[in-house]
C-alpha cells in the first residue's frame, strides 16, 4: 500500500472553560466564554500526543513581582535587592505587604477551624542570608549546607514573599514531621487559597536543589497559587519547565542525547495528562537527564526540563565511562593498630558509615581522637569528647599505636554547668523568640551551659547542636 502524499490536517477543537482556568492565567468570570481554536498540521509534522499547543508559561524576573521566581540557577537581580516589609499581626516577622495581608487572613482562617499557625521567619536581608549560609557551611561543609540553606542572592526569604510555619506549642519545628502537625496539615491543605504554596516538596529535592521543607512557604498570589495546585505539578520548577540546579551542574549531569524523530511535546510529566510545556521540533538534539519512566525520558532542551515520549527518540547515545586516572602511589600510614589520629581539617562526626547518616558534631581541625575498631569503607569509628560516631579517614593524620587512649579535649560538665529541661523546649540560633528554632529538646533532658546568661536566655549545648533557650524552662 502506497504512502498517501502530505496533506492539511484540520482540527477544531472546542476547549470548555475548566481547561482554560487550568492551564492558562484566570481571566474573569464576565469575560466571554473562548471561540473554538482551529488548528492546521500538516501530516509529516503532526505534534506527537496531543492536538492543542498551549504556549509555556515565562518566568517572571522582576523581583519587585509577587510571582518572582528564584532558585538556585535564577538569583534574585539585584542580588542585594531589598524590598519594604511590615510586621504581619501579633508577630515580629515581616514580609511585603501583599503577602503580610494573605498570611494574616490565612492565620485568622486556621483560628476559626481551632488550629493556630505561628509564624517563624520571613523576610531575610542578603546579608542576614549570607551569615546564615557560612555558619551552616563551617558545620555542616558546603554540599549539605547547600540543600538546607540558600546561597546568598537566591534566597525565597530575601523576597519578603517567603515565610517559615509552625504550630504554637513549638511540636516537629522546622522538621519533616511537621507535616503531620495539625498545623501541617491545614496549611498543606488550603494556603493556596490565600496564594501560598509548599515550595519544597517531598521527593522533590533533584529538581528544587532543597531538602523537603513543608513547613516552607511561597506567596505567588491567589491565582496563580490556584493555577499551580490544579496543575499537579509537585515543584514550580516543574510548573514552569525550568532546573533548579546551575547550568554547570546541568551539564555534569547529563546522561546523553537523543534526536526527535517528530514535532514533539516536552510536559511536565510522564504522561498525556501532564501540561505542555513546549513542542521541540522534529530532528532537534535533546539532553537525557538520566531519568526513565514508563517509556518517558526526562530531557532538556532551550533550557527547560521536562518529559518526551521515547517513542519518538532515535540516535539515544550515552556517553562513554571516563578511564580511570592512574593514580602515583603514596605511602600510606600503617592504621592496622592505630589508637589515635589527628584531623586535617574541621570534620564531621557520624552515627554511621558514609555521609547519609546524621552529624553527631564537628571535631575540629587539628583535635586528637581515639580510634575505636577497624575501618569500614574508608571511615574510622572514634571517640571525641565523650561521643562515639564515625569519621572519614581522609581528614585524619598523624596515626599513633600508643597503648595510651587520649584524654578527652573537653572537660566534663560539673552539675553546677547542666540544666535539665521542664517542657519541650526549643533552641535557637540567639537570645530571643525571633531568633531561628534549631531544635527542639524534649522534656526532661540535660543540656550542658556553655556561658552566661543573657536576657534570660542560656547558651547551651545538646545532641552536638549549640544555641540559646529559655531560662524559664530550665531547673
Amino acid at each position: 500500500m502506497t504512502k498517501p502524499s502530505a496533506f492539511t490536517l484540520s482540527l477544531t477543537a472546542t476547549l470548555s472553560a475548566a481547561l482554560f482556568a487550568t492551564l492558562l492565567p484566570a481571566t474573569p468570570a464576565a469575560a466571554a466564554a473562548p471561540a473554538p481554536v482551529s488548528i492546521q498540521v500538516q501530516a509529516p509534522a503532526l505534534s506527537v500526543d496531543a492536538s492543542v499547543q498551549i504556549a509555556a508559561k515565562k518566568i517572571q524576573r522582576n523581583p519587585a513581582k509577587d510571582d518572582v521566581f528564584v532558585n538556585k540557577k535564577y538569583p534574585l537581580s539585584p542580588k542585594k535587592y531589598a524590598p519594604k516589609t511590615v510586621a504581619i499581626q501579633g508577630s515580629n516577622v515581616r514580609l511585603r505587604s501583599s503577602a503580610a495581608k494573605a498570611y494574616n487572613k490565612m492565620a485568622k482562617a486556621a483560628a476559626k477551624d481551632g488550629v493556630k499557625i505561628r509564624a517563624v521567619s520571613g523576610y531575610r536581608s542578603y546579608n542576614r542570608q549570607a551569615e546564615l549560609f557560612n555558619y551552616y557551611t563551617r558545620i555542616y561543609g558546603k554540599s549539605y549546607a547547600s540543600r538546607i540553606s540558600a546561597v546568598p542572592g537566591t534566597s525565597e526569604h530575601q523576597t519578603g514573599l517567603a515565610i517559615d510555619v509552625g504550630n504554637a506549642n513549638g511540636a516537629c519545628g522546622l522538621q519533616a514531621c511537621f507535616a503531620n502537625t495539625p498545623v501541617g496539615k491545614w496549611v498543606g491543605k488550603n494556603s493556596h487559597k490565600y496564594g501560598f504554596i509548599m515550595r519544597y516538596g517531598k521527593g522533590q529535592e533533584s529538581v528544587t536543589g532543597y531538602s523537603y521543607e513543608p513547613w516552607h512557604f511561597r506567596y505567588l498570589g491567589t491565582s496563580l497559587a490556584k493555577s499551580y495546585k490544579s496543575s499537579g505539578a509537585k515543584s514550580l520548577e516543574a510548573y514552569y519547565g525550568v532546573s533548579g540546579s546551575s547550568p554547570k551542574n546541568n551539564t555534569k549531569n547529563a546522561k546523553g542525547t537523543a534526536r526527535t524523530t517528530a514535532n514533539l511535546n516536552m510536559r511536565t510529566g510522564a504522561g498525556t495528562g501532564n501540561r505542555v510545556l513546549l513542542t521541540i521540533p522534529r530532528g532537534k538534539s535533546v539532553q537525557l537527564t538520566g531519568s526513565k519512566k514508563s517509556g518517558w525520558y526526562q530531557v532538556r532542551y532551550s533550557s527547560r526540563t521536562g518529559w518526551v515520549s521515547g517513542k519518538y527518540l532515535s540516535s539515544i547515545s550515552m556517553p562513554s565511562k571516563p578511564k580511570k586516572e592512574s593514580k602515583k602511589s603514596t605511602p600510606k600510614p600503617n592504621t592496622s593498630n592505630a589508637k589515635s589520629a589527628k584531623t586535617s581539617a574541621n570534620l564531621n562526626m557520624r552515627t554511621g558509615v558514609g555521609t547519609s547518616h546524621r552529624v553527631v558534631l564537628t571535631i575540629p581541625q587539628g583535635k586528637k581522637v581515639a580510634i575505636r575498631g577497624a575501618k569500614k569503607s574508608g571511615w574510622y569509628p572514634v571517640n571525641y569528647a565523650g561521643k562515639n560516631g564515625w569519621v572519614s579517614g581522609t581528614y585524619l593524620r598523624s596515626f599513633s599505636s600508643s597503648t595510651h587512649s587520649p584524654k578527652s579535649s573537653e572537660p566534663k560538665s560539673s552539675s553546677s554547668a547542666s540544666k535539665k529541661t521542664i517542657a519541650n523546649l526549643n533552641m535557637r540560633s540567639g537570645a530571643g523568640t525571633s531568633k531561628r528554632v534549631i531544635l527542639t529538646i524534649p522534656k526532661g533532658k540535660k543540656v550542658s551551659i556553655r556561658g552566661t546568661k543573657k536576657s534570660g536566655w542560656y547558651p547551651v549545648k545538646y545532641a552536638g547542636k549549640n544555641g540559646w533557650v529559655s531560662g524559664k524552662y530550665l531547673r
